[in-house]
């Protein structure tokens, strides 16, 4: 179940609605994942410069998206290591 707050779509059963992760973007699309295994789309021009795999953070205050570049660096470096675990040379 999902709810409209402040422009944006909100997924009652997210564990942490102020944020979502940029998937991917095609054309002008910016595909964006709220929470495990939700997807939403916003048109790029509504969003900040991003990029896959952005972490944005909702800002209540002023009602916008701005790139979390910290938690951005944290989930790379988690992926990173994941994959490290995985792909061997």
């Amino acid at each position: 179940m999902f709810f409209k707050k402040g422009g944006i779509i909100i997924f009652e059963d997210c564990i942490n609605t102020t944020e979502i992760i940029v998937d991917r973007i095609e054309n002008n699309i910016v595909v964006v994942e709220p929470c495990k295994g939700k997807i939403m789309t916003y048109r790029i021009d509504k969003l900040p410069s991003v990029k896959e795999g952005d972490v944005l953070s909702y800002d209540e205050k002023n009602k916008l998206f701005t790139v979390n570049k910290k938690k951005t660096k944290q989930r790379k470096k988690k992926i990173k290591k994941l994959m490290d675990k995985v792909f061997v040379d």
